[in-house]
């Protein structure tokens, strides 16, 4: 597939459909590379609206879909800084989160970095991006953001990243990020540095150290081992389901690591108890790929559910005109994940 960059802008109670295709030279292409962040948002009403937007990107052999859930702040009567509620969870983040409520400055910028969760190969945040003069339009303005990029060990290891941003008030803006990782052992007490920067200039960076032990204790997987060919004969096995407190994601791996597939794959069934459940596919990098459950259409997998059957569907991905096709048909048997 051709290296394009398919940018999807959508509210949060819409379901995606459409993706834009905007031009982009070999500079920003290289920017792009390095990170990729939430950008443009709509405004829902003059004091309390939702911003969201989400980037996918196709690049080599490296793709990023939206979010499968996506938060409701206009139904808040208080704006949230705590990431379970920012991220739509149910559950008690409380045991796994690290909590650093520190702040830089520059430019009269400040970024204060609330709350992180590590999940294995994903670094979830909390940050706030407070304005130096009063703006309450500021989103709809089209106002740059924070960008972040993740080190561990002096070493680069954030390839992507997807969330959404709410202006809390006319100085405050709260973001929720979803930061993809290349691969490290979160088990380990890990050395992160977050560094911030707007419009390629460095704000400055965050120290601090975290591990996901706790919440891999806490994660329940199961082997899978299914395999569906593409129509370009690409295969794509499916070999790993997991569960957890952030939700419930299952893993593939494609004969073509070098380059991304040219289908979208959903995974659509049902559980034991009748519940509808659906995965999509998240991201894709060097031939590794992750599908989270889509929680706007069926919420997650039910606690009391004990098997799910799912079927495997594909999408031609759009080549020149954006639009995401909806004529998905199924690509393969049904086969059953035990989740208890």
């Amino acid at each position: 597939m051709n290296e394009q960059i398919y940018t999807l802008l959508n509210e949060i109670d819409n379901q995606p459909d459409s993706y834009e295709i905007p031009q982009v030279s070999d500079l920003e292409m290289k920017k792009w590379k390095k990170q990729f962040s939430s950008r443009r948002v709509s405004r829902r009403s003059r004091k309390k609206y939702v911003a969201a937007a989400a980037i996918v990107c196709i690049l080599g052999g490296s793709l990023l879909f939206p979010p499968a859930q996506f938060i409701a702040y206009a139904g808040m009567k208080t704006v949230t800084y705590n990431l379970s509620q920012l991220l739509g969870i149910q559950k008690d983040l409380s045991p796994y989160r690290t909590m650093v409520g520190k702040s830089i400055s520059k430019d009269g910028y400040t970024v204060t970095l609330n709350d992180v969760v590590l999940d294995e190969n994903i670094l979830y945040i909390s940050d706030t991006f407070t304005l130096p003069q009063k703006n309450e339009n500021f989103l709809e303005q089209g106002g740059t953001l924070a960008d972040v990029n993740v080190f561990i060990n002096g070493k680069m290891v954030s390839w992507g990243a997807s969330g959404g941003t709410e202006q809390a008030d006319d100085y405050n803006l709260v973001s929720s990020r979803r930061m993809s990782l290349d691969s490290i052992d979160a088990s380990q007490n890990l050395d992160i540095e977050l560094h911030y920067s707007m419009g390629g200039k460095s704000i400055g960076s965050f120290s601090f150290t975290a591990t996901g032990k706790d919440l891999m204790a806490s994660t329940y997987t199961v082997s899978l081992d299914t395999t569906i060919t593409l129509p370009d004969k690409t295969a794509i096995r499916f070999y790993k389901y997991s569960s957890n407190a952030m939700g419930q994601r299952i893993y593939f791996k494609t004969s073509t690591p070098d380059t991304v597939p040219a289908y979208h794959i959903l995974l659509k069934g049902e559980d034991n108890l009748g519940n509808p459940v659906e995965f999509s596919i998240r991201t894709i990098h060097t031939g590794i790929g992750c599908m989270e459950v889509d929680t706007l259409e069926n919420g997650y997998v039910s606690d009391d559910a004990q098997t799910l059957t799912l079927t495997p569907y594909i999408a031609k991905m759009p080549q020149e005109s954006g639009q995401m096709s909806n004529d998905y048909q199924p690509a393969g048997d049904s086969f059953t994940v035990t989740v208890k």
